[in-house]
């Protein structure tokens, strides 16, 4: 029987839990604003630290849209990185992700092929032509938002709402796109701004960390306002409950957990998902090599070593050779409490790379205890 825990990849689907509320937004507001008779679509924010799930809440958006949904509605993925090197190189990426997303909606129909075989659009700019092929010529940021506008545009006009089709775009992580452009934020916002008047049915869901709008809020208000805002926290014990259970009961699994196992798990990782994830993915593995039908707060404990070594060796050793030696000291300080240690341009580098979370006003915390024990340990080996 397939380990229903996955810490590698996004859950959705029957193994997706909790989020309830965020789930509810969706079926309420977001999937319905798509309808053709809708008033205007809404757009969302899906904040949160890492390993707090907003992939997987993504992953489980593209579910609810195709299982619920009365109404014929695309979905454009796609994961935010710097290596697209250019506000262009975004924006080519993207349409080439919505124009692909047509032709999977169309079952790759051979009449849509050959429309968007030959569906060509060119921009002109003093000096240089942009087409949907990558430029290897400088492209200004206006001019590559305007690339988007326009592209976008006839896309709607000429293949979806003939097709009577609406287009959820999910862009993930896009607070590395700010990394490329300080402006992208805003720019999306005048785009789909603009696409809303022509009646466009786009939608825009984002996702990024808990601070991703506090960097534009003095420079720009309207773009926080622009999206709804879905902050994700940690489990509570409840949530923590059904993140195990209903994977164990979807695949009709023989293991059960005891409320004592759940809430000792809960504990350790402070309800954050993907070490619960994590933790189980061994639990399991280790249940049915050893032929366990119930996990308890002694096998959890047995467990718990090896769950420990291998975050260790993977997670926390990664974490901690990304950070400059100045960093790694920066870390060290806020462990110890040496307030007078800890520079504050090292400490903002920090909480961009997760690995430093602000509590107040000049009082910082490593993103995880578990974390912050492995500094620790590190600080007392390096003496």
């Amino acid at each position: 029987m397939q380990n229903p825990f996955n810490p590698y990849q996004p859950a959705e689907g029957k193994l997706f839990a909790n989020r309830k509320h965020e789930q509810a937004w969706f079926r309420r507001d977001l999937i319905p604003s798509l309808a053709p008779d809708s008033l205007g679509t809404y757009n969302a924010a899906i904040l949160g630290p890492w390993g707090i799930g907003k992939s997987s809440l993504v992953h489980q958006l593209r579910y609810l849209t195709q299982a619920t949904s009365e109404h014929s509605i695309g979905m454009a993925f796609m994961s935010c990185t710097t290596g697209f090197g250019s506000m262009m190189g975004f924006c080519t990426a993207l349409v080439d992700a919505v124009r692909n997303e047509a032709l999977r909606l169309s079952g790759w129909d051979q009449q849509l092929q050959e429309e968007l075989a030959h569906w060509s659009l060119e921009i002109r700019i003093p000096g240089v032509t942009v087409s949907r092929s990558r430029s290897s010529s400088p492209v200004s940021t206006v001019s590559a938002a305007e690339f988007l506008r326009t592209s976008l545009l006839q896309l709607w006009e000429r293949v979806f709402h003939p097709r009577g089709v609406a287009i959820l775009i999910v862009l993930d992580d896009v607070n590395l796109l700010q990394m490329i452009d300080g402006q992208s934020l805003m720019l999306l916002r005048a785009i789909f701004q603009d696409l809303h008047l022509y009646q466009a049915r786009y939608a825009l869901v984002i996702t990024g960390p808990p601070d991703l709008f506090s960097e534009i809020r003095d420079v720009s208000e309207p773009v926080t306002r622009f999206f709804e805002h879905l902050p994700l926290s940690a489990f509570t014990l409840e949530d923590a409950q059904d993140a195990i259970r209903d994977p164990l009961k979807a695949i009709q699994s023989p293991i059960t957990i005891t409320d004592a196992a759940v809430e000792w798990l809960w504990e350790k990782t402070q309800g954050h998902p993907y070490f619960i994830t994590y933790a189980m993915h061994y639990g399991y593995q280790m249940a049915e090599d050893a032929q366990w039908t119930s996990l308890g707060p002694m096998q959890m404990q047995a467990i718990w070593p090896a769950v420990l070594g291998r975050l260790e060796h993977g997670k926390f050793s990664d974490d901690w050779n990304a950070a400059t030696s100045g960093e790694q000291k920066t870390l060290i300080a806020i462990v110890q409490g040496q307030h007078q240690a800890i520079n504050t341009g090292l400490v903002t580098r920090l909480v961009r790379k997760g690995l430093v979370t602000k509590r107040d006003r000049g009082h910082y915390t490593l993103y995880h205890p578990m974390f912050r024990d492995f500094v620790l340990h590190a600080a007392e080996t390096n003496r």
